[in-house]
Order: C-alpha cells, then sequence, then structure tokens
C-alpha cells in the first residue's frame, strides 16, 4: 500500500521530537563514550536514541525498512526505508556545545519522500515532504535570494579522513578570499537546513553517509534550493554540495 508524504513527514515530526526532548534530559546526565577516534566520538546515548526512533518508526509502519548510523539494514526493492541519524553532531554534544540534531528521513527506491530534522536546544523542526515544501516550526522557508560569492555565507564539512580534510582545507583557501565568512558547525543535517531556510547559502561535504544527509537534501530541494550528490571519499560515502543554485560554487 502506498504511504502518503504527508503522512510519513507527520510520523517523523513527532518521533524527532520525542527523540529531542530524550536528548534534553541527557544534557544533564553523564555522556558514556562507546568509542573514540582522531575524529570521531560514539555515544552510548547514540544507540539508545537511535533504538527508541526505531521502536516508535516501526510501530507506526512495522513493515518498512530502517537504517541508521548506529547499525540497520538497507530496504529490498519496493520497501519503504527510515534512514535516521539520532544524534548528528555527537562531538559536539560530548564536548558541551549546543549544536547537534536528530534527522529522520523515510525514503522508497532511494527517492527521500519527507524529512524532518529537529534541533533540541533552540526548538527548531525544520520539515518537508516531496511536493509539500519546506518549513521551520511550521511556517514556510526558502533558500536565499543572494547571487554573488563576495555576500554568501559557506559551510564546509571537514570529514574523517586525511584525503577529505586536505580537500576541505583547499576549499577554505580558494573559498575563503571570495566570500563573506566561511563556517565549520560540525552538524551536516543543520547546514542543510541552514541553507533551506537561507541562513547559508551553499553546504560543500566530501565525505558524508546517507543518514547525514536524506533529510536535508529534500529540505533544500523543497525549499528551492539544489543538491548535488556524487561518490565521495572513502568508498561508500558521499560528496554532497548544496546551495540556493544562485551563487556560483566553480571549485568544489
Amino acid at each position: 500500500m502506498a504511504e502518503r508524504p504527508e503522512a510519513l513527514r507527520a510520523t517523523a515530526e513527532r518521533v524527532a521530537r520525542n527523540a529531542g526532548q530524550s536528548l534534553r534530559e541527557a544534557k544533564t546526565t553523564i555522556l558514556h563514550v562507546d568509542s573514540a577516534e582522531q575524529h570521531d566520538i560514539k555515544l552510548e546515548l547514540d544507540r539508545r536514541i537511535q533504538e527508541q526512533i526505531r521502536k516508535e518508526i516501526l510501530k507506526a509502519y512495522p513493515t518498512h525498512g530502517f537504517l541508521g548510523e548506529e547499525g540497520g539494514e538497507m530496504a529490498k526493492a519496493g520497501q519503504y526505508e527510515w534512514v535516521v541519524d539520532p544524534i548528528d553532531g555527537t562531538v559536539n554534544l560530548f564536548y558541551g556545545i549546543p549544536h547537534y540534531a536528530v534527522s529522520i528521513a523515510c525514503r522508497l527506491d532511494g527517492k527521500t519522500l519527507a524529512g524532518v530534522i529537529y534541533d533540541p536546544n533552540r526548538d527548531e523542526l525544520f520539515s518537508s515532504h516531496t511536493g509539500g515544501g519546506s518549513t521551520l516550526n511550521g511556517q514556510s522557508i526558502h533558500v536565499a535570494k543572494r547571487i554573488e560569492l563576495k555576500e554568501a555565507i559557506l559551510a564546509l564539512g571537514f570529514s574523517k579522513g586525511k584525503a577529505t580534510i586536505r580537500k576541505c582545507l583547499e576549499l577554505y583557501q580558494h573559498y575563503g578570499e571570495r566570500v563573506r565568512k566561511l563556517r565549520a558547525m560540525g552538524s551536516a543535517a543543520l547546514d542543510l537546513a541552514y541553507v533551506a531556510s537561507g541562513r547559508l547559502d551553499a553546504y560543500i561535504e566530501q565525505g558524508v553517509s546517507i543518514w547525514d544527509v536524506a533529510a536535508g537534501a529534500l529540505l533544500v530541494e523543497e525549499a528551492g534550493g539544489q543538491v548535488r550528490i556524487s561518490p565521495g571519499e572513502p568508498a561508500g560515502k558521499i560528496h554532497l554540495v548544496a546551495s540556493n543554485g544562485r551563487i556560483p560554487l566553480e571549485f568544489v
């Protein structure tokens, strides 16, 4: 049975808000580290929030597939698939930086039908579904109208590999002399939400996973922007360029 994108979006909104409430409560507790690497940290909280999200979604849609940063399986052909990052910006959370979000998307055969990003610190819910536009807390949002690089603010994502970090530094050098400001804020989901809402003009990332960007890419497109996705580094990662579609991005 075909699912209505509006209904998928409503479920994603409800589940994201519930996860956000759990994150707010967890801020006052001790955060237990599962693993720590050179450029990343995994928390027990990541797994706990993802399991909360998984249970709520599969209660509403028991036949759907589920893929999250903390585990899951790719959906079969013709099966709806929920793609989730329970905490996009875990390192920020661990260091006490209030800039991270819950990202939830629902896809069918590779096409995202609904996407929600919730920032529990600012109580900002970015939401979209195919053909339904993008909203922030229920109000329509659109990409920025700026057309000149010298007026633009770009966000660049530092990936975890040496090659992608070097590429990002090259981008910093190239665009640093050409734009108003550059930002690296540590949450792909919120960077995309900010492009969709006109706060940023573009976001460029060399190597992210589908759960980082599935919801945000739809938000940008439904807000009138453009998203280009291609194979990233290392293998299996995504190279993404999202923008308002107006500023020239000749070196990405």
